[in-house]
């Protein structure tokens, strides 16, 4: 049986014995090395440090259909052995994860040929069918599987302790075979340790390794054939993944999700958590007898822990740990600097899907970044986090309330709120009220005056009216402070304060929508913000409450338009916040940065959001909407805009920068020039900073392609070519002296020209 529940003394040991390993293997590559990169590689410590993880190139990946991309894998460039623990393709690059020792060696990326196992295929009308288990093809790519000699695999058979270990053993990139476990074995008496592995057994070298390494324990026997059960190799896989740094122990009073969780072994209940957190193991489904809301069977996931594990569930649990346990960083992380740090991140609870969607576009896996938080703290406690030092920036539906302004004051530190997305304070209702808005003076008499109780003294019907708050310290209350409270100095009447409390963002939608009563008639009001109501109307069909709808504010529904141009009257943002003694370079700093430019502004979007910006092109539409744009391009930190006026006749370039302020694209410089009379040519100068940009256009009555020739600093030229009637830009680098343009025809014929 294994044994799960190492002491320190017996993890320390298997450390030692693979870090000895280890140095043999590094003795034997170094030989071999192959002559360094052009460019460094990046790279990532595993763990305590037994491995790691490097970013291969792998260009030729844009060129493959995604089918063939799953046959890309990575190798050892001197000996084309494959590296096990390797990622799937993505966007021009391959992950692989190889023991420390070993990371000096040369790694490729490679095109393979996976082996189709005959037990598999079938033949049907003439129609090869191929039905091997999910990861079958990747783990034999990698070197993991080989089946079982007679090109078989076998995948209903129960596996061998034998088996079994070999799968662990080149998973983590042990070398089984060659003069390093040769000398191993000399020098250990050739012996493995087992009285039961037999020399010249093709497992002799599976056993070593597994000893000398702390996967298997040292008894006095191997049991190379007896069947292994789900919950050994659970165990076995378990240590693997924690000795390369891709699991951790679970911490804490955790549950398992699994229906015989109570009678899992006690020493494998540690190995079944940290797999269960991640939804991943070898379980059996079961029906429940029970229906889902949509009439589909419900069914639970029991482990089983004493059945025999089949190969075919080995190779679906193996694959499944590969693609879901390692985090890898998006080019944008590595971009960005957040492949190495980023900020602890908190918020609101209506805020936390930006901390999903921003995770989400800078890691794989991102679940599994150790930093990745499970939930925000709630907006008071996530404003006094950032106040103490224990977080580093927050997403904030709302800023800070009167209370924590003076906490921060008292505290020495400055709050910078930096608006990221459009937002908005809103009302709502039970949907059978016929009671369609409010003004602004009537949800200030009701909420902090008192003055209704009944609909109809708003112009609706006979029916109680009940008016939900929300606790003092959330970010809906600070609102309710922002607008009706004049900034903390008034108070909630005595008929809505603490009578009628919804304490979470969620309660607040299922409190009103449960209130709604007929006999008597009672309809309920509430408030939150309006992209967690958007995003949120899945809570009362789970709470089984009534519909909601909102209420129009003085006679302005709130929807992404009129919160956008501001013309509902409740329309703010959401915010970053961070310290203002931030470095410029921070993190905190950086992922500010990011969420004001296009890629965190798509990511405001996909959040569910309202994006300050849709580019810098949108915003110049919205702010002059008399001119086409023709051409966009990037010039230092800001953009260029060439653009036509309606009737065609001038041309108009713009340079835009981002405003911290509300996050949009504005004009900053801008200047203009007919467009060239018949067959000549027209050009003006544009100076956004740090560069100087020439534009302009060509005559329409022009034939053919033409090129357009730029002389500046004493005879320096640049040529572009150019079509009629279209437009040309040259972008040159700081402040220079231009000396004229030239247009010319395809013989060198001068066709027109241009001076500054």
């Amino acid at each position: 049986m294994l044994r799960a529940g190492q002491d320190g003394k017996e993890r320390c040991g298997m450390k030692r014995l693979l870090a000895a390993v280890l140095c043999l293997v590094l003795v034997c590559a170094a030989a071999a090395r192959a002559a360094e990169p052009e460019q460094a590689l990046w790279t990532r410590s595993e763990g305590d440090g037994d491995y790691v993880t490097i970013r291969v190139p792998c260009p030729e990946g844009e060129q493959l259909p995604w089918a063939q991309t799953r046959k890309l894998c990575v190798r050892y460039a001197d000996t084309g052995e494959p590296v096990a623990l390797c990622s799937n393709y993505y966007r021009g690059y391959l992950f692989a994860t190889v023991p420390a020792a070993q990371a000096g060696r040369t790694l490729e990326a490679g095109l393979g040929e996976p082996v189709r196992f005959a037990d598999h295929i079938t033949v049907w009308e003439g129609v090869e069918y191929y039905d091997a288990p999910i990861g079958t093809d990747e783990l034999n790519l990698r070197g993991v599987l080989r089946g079982d000699g007679s090109g078989n695999l076998n995948a209903g058979a129960v596996i061998t302790r034998a088996e079994a270990f070999a799968l662990i053993v080149r998973l983590l990139g042990i070398p089984e075979e060659g003069e390093i476990w040769a000398e191993w074995y000399d020098a250990n008496g050739k012996s493995t340790g087992y009285d039961d592995v037999a020399p010249g057994a093709w497992y002799v070298p599976v056993a070593a390794a597994a000893r000398a390494c702390g996967l298997a324990a040292p008894d006095a026997l191997f049991h190379p054939e007896r069947p292994v059960t789900r919950g050994e190799f659970t165990v076995m896989l378990y240590r693997a993944m924690r000795a390369v740094g891709w699991l951790e122990a679970p911490q804490g009073d955790e549950k398992l999700v699994l229906a015989d969780g109570e009678d899992l072994p006690d020493w494998a209940r540690e190995a079944y958590l940290a797999f269960d957190r991640g939804d991943l193991g070898i379980v059996t489904f079961r029906d429940t007898g029970g229906r889902d809301s949509e009439g589909f069977p419900l069914q639970e996931r029991l482990a089983e822990p004493g059945r025999g594990a089949t190969r075919g569930e080995i190779i679906e649990f193996l694959y499944s740990a590969l693609r879901r346990l390692p985090w890898y960083p998006l080019p944008e992380a590595i971009e960005w600097g957040f492949d190495r740090a980023m900020p602890v991140i908190d918020g609101s609870t209506s805020t936390y899907p930006y901390t999903k969607a921003v995770y989400g576009a800078f890691f794989s896996n991102f679940e599994n970044h150790p930093q990745y938080p499970e939930s925000h703290s709630k907006s008071h406690e996530s404003y006094q986090r950032l106040i103490d030092g224990a977080a580093d920036v927050l997403f904030a539906a709302t800023l800070p309330s009167e209370a924590l302004k003076a906490q921060a004051a008292e505290a020495g530190v400055q709050l910078e709120c930096i608006p990221i997305a459009y937002d908005a304070m809103v009302f709502f209702t039970n949907a059978e009220n016929p009671v369609l808005g409010l003004t602004q003076r009537q949800i200030q008499d009701l909420y902090v005056y008192g003055k209704y109780t009944n609909w109809n003294q708003v112009g609706g019907p006979n029916a109680q009216l009940l008016p939900y708050r929300r606790n003092a310290d959330s970010g809906s209350h600070a609102l309710m402070e922002q607008y009706f409270l004049e900034g903390g100095k008034l108070s909630l009447s005595p008929n809505v304060h603490n009578v009628l409390t919804s304490y979470a963002m969620s309660s607040a939608l299922t409190d009103v929508a449960q209130a709604l009563r007929t006999d008597p008639a009672a309809y309920a009001i509430g408030y939150s913000v309006f992209y967690y109501y958007v995003n949120s109307s899945w809570l009362l069909d789970d709470a089984g409450g009534g519909e909601l709808k909102l209420l129009s504010v003085d006679g302005v529904m709130p929807s992404d338009s009129t919160i956008a141009d501001g013309s509902y009257p409740l329309a703010g943002y959401n915010y970053v916040v961070l310290r203002s003694d931030e470095p410029e370079d921070s993190p905190a700093r950086r992922l500010a940065a990011f969420m004001l430019g296009e890629a965190g502004q798509s990511r405001v979007a996909n959040a569910g959001f309202g994006p300050l910006s849709g580019g810098p092109k949108a915003d110049f539409e919205r702010d002059f909407p008399d001119w086409s744009p023709d051409e966009i391009f990037p010039a230092g930190s800001s953009y260029v805009v060439l653009a036509w006026d309606r009737g065609s006749a001038v041309l108009r370039a713009s340079g835009l920068v981002r405003s911290v302020a509300d996050g949009r694209w504005h004009e900053l410089v801008a200047n203009q020039c007919p467009a060239p009379a018949g067959e000549g040519v027209a050009a003006a100068v544009l100076g956004p900073p740090g560069c100087t940009v020439v534009f302009g256009s060509v005559g329409r009555e022009l034939r053919g392609d033409l090129t357009v020739r730029l002389s500046y600093d004493g005879g320096q030229v640049l040529t572009q070519t150019v079509y009629p009637g279209r437009t040309f830009h040259f972008l040159l680098e700081g402040q220079v002296e231009l000396e004229g343009l030239e247009l010319l025809a395809r013989d060198g014929q001068s066709l027109g020209s241009w001076k500054p």
